[in-house]
């Protein structure tokens, strides 16, 4: 006897986004412009600042986010795209190589909804998420770092010590027909110079 399995909406909709995904993986394959040449995109450091109390050091600072077309197009069709956030305490040396004490990677995947119109950003450690109705809002949080705990320990007193910081988007965590035609094209490569600055005790 043969039966038939009524499909749910939420599987139409899951097997609408993979057939979606699958059709623009295979179009990227065939080189599409705008995943190669376009507006290229850019991470910026609009504000950082580090600050301690009895519990240790934190990490306020924001990012700013802009994607290529080809990282915009790519996203609007189902990638998700994945930042690295990345700050560090240094202890530098007058004679010697600086050294790195303490360092936390922030990842934020940012992903496209086309059925709610809407971007979810994830923290891949923690798991918790947000929804946006607004692109630029979506940016904004991905970017966002707030009261990030750098180290629970206390600074030696008679060592010079800086914080450092940079923004990356991560390649390797695209699809690898995408991820290809990244490694050869400029305007995927969004990654912020290392902003440094002295930490006052």
């Amino acid at each position: 006897m043969c039966t038939q399995k009524q499909l749910t909406y939420p599987s139409l909709w899951v097997r609408a986004r993979a057939l979606r995904m699958a059709l623009f993986l295979f179009a990227s394959m065939l080189v599409s412009p705008a995943l190669i040449a376009g507006d290229n995109g850019e991470i910026n450091i609009r504000d950082a600042h580090a600050w301690h109390d009895d519990d240790g050091w934190f990490l306020d600072a924001q990012f700013d986010i802009r994607l290529s077309s080809g990282a915009l197009e790519a996203l609007e069709n189902g990638v998700p795209l994945v930042f690295e956030l990345r700050a560090q305490i240094v202890k530098t040396h007058r004679w010697f190589w600086d050294v790195v004490e303490f360092e936390s990677t922030q990842r934020r995947q940012l992903q496209y909804h086309a059925l709610s119109r809407s971007y979810l950003v994830k923290d891949i450690a923690s798991g918790s998420q947000g929804v946006y109705s607004k692109l630029d809002d979506a940016l904004f949080a991905a970017g966002l770092i707030d009261a990030l705990q750098l180290t629970d320990e206390a600074l030696d007193s008679k060592r010079k010590y800086v914080a450092r910081l940079r923004g990356s988007h991560d390649i390797e965590s695209l699809p690898t027909p995408v991820r290809l035609l990244a490694y050869v094209s400029s305007e995927w490569d969004m990654n912020s110079q290392w902003y440094t600055w002295p930490l006052a005790r």
